[in-house]
């Protein structure tokens, strides 16, 4: 099953720069997304991540993308800020650090993004909650636009192509991919969602990368 899942994905890859960056940033010790609701009721999202070498190093010799003397990658922040601008977030500011850490912030005007519509973050009455399931990252998957599809399909996630596998049996087949540094960067990855509601009160969540990845939470 490993093989057939692998295989299928061989030539999925005609990226663009903005898709490379995208995904690279994802691929940190801790990645974290922080959303917190104004008194208009929108919701500002402030993300900030950079990638471990081997990831960064495997994807962008895919790409044909150069890298700078520290390792990281040559950020086209125009490129980023037009994709998300397009996939209906405003106010995005596009920003790479020394190290290749990359600082994005942007709002959601009326909770319309697919980070709403597919139910992994609610905003009910200036209260922010999250439901990360199988279901609702499939949702997100499925809803999303083209562009976030493909940057998604890079991780040759099993959750967002209908198959089950373990972290251990997902982690094998994405070093037989990028190499076994790319897999041990993915395995040691955790997303961290800050949510914090209209009247100040704050959640933390914290996910292992993989795991969301396989969809076993």
């Amino acid at each position: 099953m490993m093989k057939a899942f692998y295989n299928r994905f061989r030539n999925k890859f005609g990226m663009t720069l903005s898709l490379l960056i995208i995904s690279i940033f994802l691929v940190s010790c801790t990645t974290e997304v922080t959303l917190s609701v104004q008194k208009d009721d929108s919701v500002e999202i402030h993300f900030e991540g950079g990638a471990g070498e081997a990831f960064t190093k495997m994807i962008s010799s895919a790409a044909g993308v150069g890298m700078n003397s520290d390792g990281s990658n040559v950020v086209d922040t125009e490129a980023v800020s037009y994709e998300l601008a397009k996939a209906g977030f405003s106010n995005v500011k596009v920003e790479q650090k020394a190290g290749g850490l990359v600082l994005i912030n942007m709002s959601d005007k009326k909770s319309s993004s697919y980070i709403f519509t597919s139910g992994i973050i609610k905003s009910e009455k200036g209260k922010l909650s999250a439901a990360i399931t199988r279901k609702s990252l499939e949702d997100f998957y499925n809803s999303a636009d083209e562009q976030t599809r493909m940057t998604l399909d890079l991780f040759l996630a099993p959750v967002f192509n209908n198959e089950t596998m373990s972290e251990a049996e997902y982690l094998e087949m994405l070093g037989s991919f990028y190499g076994d540094g790319a897999a041990d960067e993915v395995s040691k990855s955790v997303v961290k969602i800050n949510l914090i509601s209209k009247d100040g009160s704050k959640q933390t969540l914290k996910y292992p990368l993989s795991k969301i990845l396989c969809g076993n939470l």
